[in-house]
């Protein structure tokens, strides 16, 4: 049987791979017939991989089956009905009802199988307030949904499962999930690797700048956390831990820099397409409001690095441990693909399908020259079960988070919650913004990042948005603090992942991983206040925030190290500094001077004990 579930994983696979290169070249499949292949083969993949695993319990096994099977009818269905659906003026039929509840109960049953009890238990509770909204509280109260008509909301209209964020996973994110594990399997991402090694490796605490340069490239490939641990960890730890890294700090680089990767343009996370597809904006709007943080991100962590190598007396590597010049310019024509991303979604401005099936196919061209990069059997095989795999949770979250939104909106909740968090909130944006940041924090650590955003982004934006933030910084806010959630303790799953390479304490590398990204915290926030942050202002003024930013974030990474410039700092130091993080974070030239005056004071203090250290006496 075994044979039969891989071969059978190996066809869809390499079906679902090779259906959207073809509908992104030549045009999706209409009457909602993109969404509902998209699906149904991700049921497939899902449920044949689950049957794999579950081979020796026969009750699973059936289970499996049984919801397979009740998915794909579900999806055919609907997609057999479309056409003429809209002429019935919403009236649904028992066989509309029937195949809607299956799809429904399908997609719990998966969500609960491939991601997790939370996200499955968030969906359950809003069908119940669904059909049960008179015996709400007052505020949440709405007549309730009779089963015809919420089926037709949550099944047969945009509102619901079929919405953009399914749209978004069919039709972009599938896209780059492929070109993910066409760079990981022809090399692209090891040069990246090799490329980060080359240019920082010999430099004080060498290996741990590799791993976060590293991890942003590789990062902003593989759009997952976890993922991008595993493949750059398994290199980038074992190289810190030699260089006399504690354990517990290389795990928590590594989980730090991977998770700040679905931040790092030009491809970022999954969650980014649907930051474009809610704001009906282009995905290159997104990319140039992002780009501001994701420095100040990894500048933050490489400070921090800097501070701890330089306390700890951990130099760089040595020569012999670089790699070549002279291959790395031999393989130079790896880096072209993501030149040309750049190039399409920038200046030629291509839609973001177009361009990534284009740098797809450039990449297996290009590859095509060297043997090292070639693509073989084998090579093509992984690449078809990375891709199909690597898209399952997406999909499937992407769906069941229509369930959400479609209950959101035909219940009025939306509009009602917006009205509760502004209430709870007492009209002041701080308290609503550390409100959603906690809220974040929690659905982040249950949910994957897609869903998170995408529950966020329905419920909590529209308050964040009529108390004046701007719509951007607003589902940037949110999309940030649901990735950061990777790295805050107790559920971090990439420090845990980071840990298990690492082989350290999970705890205390967690905690070590969530003090490294403290800038991370503070950067959401940041660009709320300051939307100059988000390249939106004129150069100068954009300059000018960027040098404070940084010298906020160097003074905070001081506080985290206990350790300014070449000195270790007192209690006293470390609170004066803390003080002019916050001040130089805070747009504003008052603020900005007295943090200025709040670092040159410590610098005059460590500057004086160490002279009085070195028997010199201080000028008087």
């Amino acid at each position: 049987m075994k044979k039969i579930y891989r071969y059978s994983t190996i066809a869809l696979c390499a079906f679902f791979v090779l259906f959207h290169i073809y509908t992104a070249l030549f045009g999706v499949i209409g009457n909602n017939g993109q969404k509902c292949i998209h699906l149904s083969v991700i049921f497939g993949i899902l449920f044949i991989g689950l049957m794999e695993k579950d081979e020796k319990n026969i009750i699973l096994v059936i289970l499996d089956t049984i919801f397979l099977i009740a998915g794909v009818a579900s999806m055919l269905y609907i997609w057999y009905v479309s056409p003429t659906y809209d002429n019935r003026g919403g009236i649904t039929t028992n066989a509309d009802i029937l195949f809607g509840a299956l799809l429904i109960v399908t997609l719990i049953y998966a969500t609960w199988r491939k991601i997790g009890p939370v996200l499955a238990i968030v969906a359950t509770v809003f069908i119940v307030y669904a059909f049960g909204g008179m015996y709400a509280p007052s505020l949440l109260q709405h007549g309730g949904f009779k089963v015809g008509r919420y089926i037709h909301l949550i099944v047969f209209t945009s509102d619901g499962i079929l919405g953009s964020p399914l749209n978004a996973s069919a039709n972009y994110i599938v896209i780059f999930i492929i070109l993910g594990a066409v760079f990981s399997a022809s090399g692209v991402g090891d040069y990246f690797t090799s490329l980060a090694t080359a240019a920082f490796g010999r430099f004080r605490g060498g290996p741990a700048k590799v791993a976060v340069i590293a991890s942003a490239f590789f990062g902003s490939i593989s759009g997952s956390s976890i993922a991008n641990v595993i493949g750059t960890g398994t290199f980038t730890i074992p190289m810190m831990k030699k260089m006399k890294f504690e354990p517990e700090f290389a795990g928590a680089v590594e989980a730090t820099a991977s998770t700040g990767g679905q931040i790092m343009p030009p491809i970022m996370g999954a969650a980014a397409f649907l930051v474009a597809e809610i704001l009906q904006v282009s995905y290159w709007d997104v990319v140039k409001a992002a780009v501001i943080p994701a420095f100040l991100y990894f500048a933050a962590i490489l400070m921090t690095v800097d501070l701890y190598a330089r306390r700890k007396g951990i130099e760089g590597l040595d020569k012999s441990e670089l790699p070549t010049i002279s291959k790395l310019i031999k393989k130079g024509y790896l880096f072209s693909p993501l030149v040309l991303l750049m190039i399409l979604i920038g200046p030629l401005a291509f839609s973001i399908t177009k361009a990534g099936i284009y740098v797809l196919l450039f990449t297996l061209i290009v590859v095509s020259f060297n043997k090292e990069s070639r693509f073989n059997k084998k090579k093509l095989i992984d690449t078809f079960i990375s891709a199909g795999k690597g898209c399952i949770s997406v999909a499937i979250a992407c769906a069941l988070v229509g369930i959400i939104i479609g209950t959101v909106v035909g219940s009025g909740l939306g509009y009602r919650l917006s009205n509760v968090l502004v209430t709870a909130a007492g009209g002041r944006l701080n308290i609503l913004l550390i409100m959603t940041m906690f809220v974040s924090l929690i659905l982040g650590m249950g949910l994957p990042t897609s869903a998170a955003y995408l529950v966020l982004a329905t419920m909590v934006a529209p308050a964040m948005i009529k108390m004046g933030v701007l719509p951007m910084a607003a589902h940037l806010f949110l999309f940030y603090f649901g990735i950061i959630s990777n790295v805050t303790p107790p559920v971090a799953m990439a420090s845990y992942a980071a840990a298990g390479i690492a082989q350290c304490n999970p705890s205390k590398c967690g905690f070590a991983a969530f003090k490294l990204a403290i800038s991370g915290f503070i950067l959401p926030f940041m660009f709320v206040y300051n939307p100059v942050l988000l390249n939106q202002g004129i150069w100068y003024e954009v300059l000018y925030s960027v040098f404070t930013a940084l010298a906020g974030v160097y003074c905070l990474s001081c506080v985290t190290e206990n350790f300014f410039m070449k000195w270790n700092i007192n209690v006293v130091q470390r609170i004066m500094l803390g003080v002019a993080a916050l001040l130089l974070i805070q747009p504003g030239i008052v603020t900005d001077i007295i943090g200025a005056v709040l670092v040159i004071g410590v610098l005059a203090g460590c500057k004086f004990r160490n002279f009085s250290k070195s028997g010199v006496k201080a000028p008087k």
